[in-house]
């Protein structure tokens, strides 16, 4: 439509449309604080011009076709998968630090320090054999040495449950996201289905994903109304957790033939399995019985967790090895000349550090500690108790070392693999803030831009307004000023 009104259309399309542009910078700066938000931009488009014959195309102003976000789905990927990298060597790292701090080396109230001082003592014995109180001092000190032995192996095992423990709050923490996200996926649907861009729900979604991506490593599909349609823990090799049809429960294997079902302390279930503690589980069910399918999780706090647990049990078997060798030979030595076991070892062969003591007789009589070589050594024989120093600085025939060299082996390998994770932790926080600097010069909001837009759409908001005014006064002249 051509003439005065056709301009009267024209004229309210440009207000209409600036009028939207006004409003999503109004909004844009309204959210420049807000975590997770991406700055949005109307799309203008021209409206189909009017042909007039004998004249040609005519326009017709412009339309505000649609709100879209500034947004790189390309970075916003990089970037959750670099954070889960992050967060895995962040928590694998601490929980090393800590068995770190546990191990106590260096240090004079160290191990190492304290088989020292045990050497000490054996070797005044030798040369002191008939005191009593140097017979009183390997005991004491070798009594400390176990207890200082046992109290390690309490931390160490506690330190493993509030891994343990870590794990089951990740998977809940996992398990109420994921719910979150199938709640979106709907309303997202919803939204989209009727031709609309859910812009902010969409910055709720990928909020909600590095949330996710920084408790496991995750792969993502998204489909045409932007929705999560399939969303897999443990990589694009893992299993799927949500699609647009609801999503599943992780679990956590928390003991031994024990799952906590969907990481709840409270709520576990007995179930026949060799798997590791700390594994995690997809939940399903059979008409019979609930069945549980491991998972893969390499990334996010739940895999640097899983990867400490995994250390944490390695370090605990070499130090169990440790402690047998170092006893049994101690034991041997004296069992071959005095008839009895000098350490009391416990009946369980793989609780050794837990179960290390001086056995109850020498504690109890100190005098009793023989000395000598043979049935009835003679006064002042001390040959067994330096027999016993000597094995403190003996090489063993295997490794080469010695027992405060093969001690120091095992700190040096937690020390390296900390090391390892603090490193890489670094180095993904470097990468990590890169991303995030480059998805905030994107999709972040520059308050000078956006001021600039407001000025410059209120101006073009003022001159339609002017354009209708100006119309309004011709329709007057035309209708109010003409005629006879």
């Amino acid at each position: 439509m051509t003439g005065l009104f056709g301009m009267l259309g024209t004229a309210t399309r440009g207000m209409n449309a600036n009028q939207t542009a006004l409003q999503t910078s109004g909004h844009n700066i309204a959210n420049t604080n807000t975590d997770g938000y991406s700055r949005q931009r109307v799309h203008m488009t021209t409206e189909r011009p009017y042909y007039m014959t004998g004249v040609g195309a005519i326009g017709m102003g412009v339309s505000a076709s649609s709100v879209d976000r500034i947004v790189d789905p390309f970075i916003r990927n990089q970037t959750r998968d670099a954070y889960s990298k992050f967060r895995m060597y962040e928590q694998k790292s601490d929980a090393l630090g800590q068995l770190e701090h546990f191990m106590n080396e260096p240090s004079e109230t160290g191990v190492i320090n304290q088989l020292s001082v045990m050497y000490d003592a054996w070797s005044k014995l030798g040369s002191n054999p008939e005191l009593v109180t140097s017979k009183s001092l390997v005991i004491e000190n070798s009594a400390s040495f176990a207890d200082m032995v046992r109290e390690m192996a309490g931390q160490i095992s506690q330190l493993k449950g509030e891994v343990t423990s870590n794990i089951e709050k990740g998977a809940m923490d996992f398990n109420e996201k994921l719910e979150q996200l199938s709640i979106l996926n709907d309303q997202i649907f919803s939204i989209s289905s009727n031709g609309n861009v859910p812009n902010d729900l969409l910055d709720t979604r990928d909020s909600l994903l590095k949330d996710i991506a920084g408790l496991a490593d995750i792969s993502t599909t998204f489909d045409s109304y932007g929705r999560v349609s399939e969303l897999k823990i443990g990589g694009k090799s893992g299993e799927t957790v949500l699609d647009i049809n609801g999503h599943k429960k992780i679990s956590v294997v928390s003991a031994e033939n024990t799952i906590s079902v969907g990481g709840d302390a409270n709520n576990k279930v007995t179930f026949t399995s060799n798997l590791p503690v700390g594994t995690i589980v997809i939940e399903g069910y059979t008409p019979t019985e609930p069945a549980f399918k491991a998972v893969d999780v390499n990334e996010g706090e739940i895999g640097g967790f899983q990867a400490a647990s995994k250390e944490i049990d390695v370090r605990l078997e070499e130090l169990n090895t440790f402690v047998t060798k170092f006893a049994e030979t101690i034991n041997t030595a004296y069992r071959n000349e005095a008839g009895i076991d000098f350490f009391d070892l416990g009946t369980d062969s793989t609780k050794v550090l837990e179960n290390i003591k001086v056995i109850q007789s020498l504690q109890e009589n100190p005098a009793t500690l023989k000395t000598g070589k043979g049935a009835t050594p003679a006064p002042g024989d001390g040959s067994l108790a330096k027999d016993i120093e000597k094995l403190f600085n003996t090489k063993d025939a295997g490794d080469q070392m010695t027992f405060s060299e093969r001690y120091n082996n095992i700190v040096t390998k937690n020390g390296i693999s900390k090391q390892q994770a603090d490193n890489i932790a670094a180095s993904q926080l470097t990468v990590l803030n890169q991303l995030e600097y480059k998805n905030e010069s994107i999709s972040g909001v520059n308050l000078n831009e956006e001021v600039s837009d407001v000025i410059r759409f209120s101006q073009a908001f003022q001159a339609n307004a002017r354009v209708i005014q100006t119309i309004s006064d011709m329709l007057d002249t035309l209708i109010n000023r003409t005629g006879a």
